[in-house]
């Protein structure tokens, strides 16, 4: 069944909504999979009827989805619309809408003073399937959108205002220098992806400087001092989309990937709103380092 919640963001609803979508995030987490490290290989998840393509937050939560061979989804509505049927027993997957808004104005008594309407953050979460979960769908044509594949090395060169990368032992950023450092390209890295993928990681952190994007790269927030960082998710977030848009698939090989992937779920559940954070964060920094221009009313369209 379709669910459709619209609150103010400090409302019940939307706690609710943060709820029901981290727990599915952290249910990912604790089988062991990692759902931004797994994106859509050559078409992008988007919606069967209006053809959008999913950004951002939702983009992650639909990576979730990504053991389905066809990138289309549908909310419940749009299928019967249709003169389809979700079968019954599909779980459907979340994803949200969120922005700002007017509140009503009130009606002005006489010798009353005009007061400008305030501005609210809301949010909306409803529920898509997979065009697999989803009797009577037609097959998926050649015709649809099919991801934009850009060479990594030319992500890298394309970059505005890029910091200065240069060899060194490890993969780190450096905000005070504004300088990335990389082990080369022939220091043993298993693949030319896993040398991108750990690039762009460090590039997504660079996005933060004060010149780019101007997160806040000190304190808690950055640093590796085992302490849970917003930033952390950030950069594995956005490297993830840019290894989407370089058409790069790198498989999870981490030795304590089972404790990776723990420690991910623990810190999720003690800051539910990071990964929201994390995922609008993440988007901004792949489109600033592609060159993409979005509208500032989109920000929360995921």
């Amino acid at each position: 069944v379709e669910r459709m919640k619209t609150q103010q963001a400090t409302g019940a609803g939307t706690n609710t909504a943060v709820r029901i979508i981290v727990e599915r995030i952290v249910e990912s987490l604790e089988r062991g999979d990692v759902p931004w490290r797994k994106p859509w290989k050559t078409r992008r998840a988007h919606n069967a009827t209006t053809g959008h393509e999913y950004r951002g937050m939702n983009a992650l939560l639909l990576n979730m989805a990504s053991h389905y061979p066809d990138p289309r989804f549908l909310t419940y509505k749009q299928a019967a619309a249709l003169g389809l049927q979700v079968r019954k027993g599909e779980k459907g997957w979340p994803v949200i809408y969120y922005s700002t808004a007017k509140s009503k104005e009130a009606a002005i008594q006489p010798g009353e003073v005009k007061t400008e309407a305030k501005r609210y953050r809301f949010l909306k979460y409803y529920t898509v399937f997979n065009a697999a979960q989803i009797d009577g769908m037609a097959p998926l044509e050649e015709s649809a959108p099919v991801a934009t594949i850009t060479p990594a090395d030319d992500i890298v060169q394309r970059m505005p205002r890029r910091p200065l990368i240069v060899d060194g032992r490890r993969a780190c950023y450096s905000p005070l220098q504004d300088r990335v450092e990389m082990p080369p390209k022939t220091a043993g890295w298993s693949s030319p992806e896993e040398y991108h993928s750990t690039l762009f990681h460090e590039l997504v952190h660079a996005t933060g400087h004060e010149s780019q994007l101007a997160r806040d790269l000190s304190g808690k927030f950055y640093g590796k001092d085992g302490n849970y960082a917003r930033e952390e998710l950030v950069a594995e977030i956005g490297a993830q989309f840019l290894c989407q848009a370089a058409g790069i698939n790198v498989p999870q090989v981490e030795e304590n990937a089972v404790a990776y992937c723990q420690g991910w779920a623990r810190a999720l559940k003690s800051d539910p709103q990071a990964v929201f954070y994390a995922a609008a964060k993440g988007q901004a920094a792949h489109d600033y380092i592609l060159g993409v221009a979005r509208n500032a009313t989109s920000e929360g369209e995921s």
